[in-house]
């Protein structure tokens, strides 16, 4: 018979309140998420649209603004993916945003990573004067 640490003192391995400051995962030899704590591209998609849409519905691009305002769509996205439960994921979120001027613009990433329990989603958006992609990667932290 195997026992680890956890089966001899239950609460010795638990995750840190995540309202803590600079809270980490503490161990618990768990290697892959539990069934409803799985990344899932359709959800994080959804909150990417909301935010995108609301806060760039009417926005003229404007050099000035632009780096805020990319920063403002991350924050905001992140802050609703993590009320989503992804608590061993690691949330990754790249915003890229330019001009409209027709010229085209292709946006890639490359990821090594685990295609069982990693995953991302992505959402762009575009009116007359910008555009904007982000991509939203979920790593998940054994």
């Amino acid at each position: 018979v195997e026992t680890t640490m956890a089966d001899k003192d239950p609460n010795a391995y638990q995750d840190v309140d995540e309202d803590d400051e600079g809270a980490d995962l503490q161990p618990t030899y768990q290697l892959g998420p539990l069934s409803g704590e799985k990344f899932m591209q359709h959800e994080v998609r959804e909150v990417l649209k909301e935010v995108m849409n609301g806060k760039l519905k009417d926005m003229q691009y404007d050099d000035s603004k632009v780096k805020q305002m990319s920063l403002d769509i991350s924050d905001e996205a992140k802050t609703k993916i993590r009320a989503l439960g992804y608590k061993r994921y690691k949330i990754i979120i790249q915003t890229v945003m330019g001009q409209v001027k027709d010229q085209g613009a292709y946006v890639t990433s490359r990821c090594l990573w685990d295609v069982q329990k990693d995953n991302y989603a992505s959402y762009w958006f575009k009116n007359d004067s910008l555009f904007c992609v982000c991509m939203v990667f979920g790593l998940y932290l054994e």
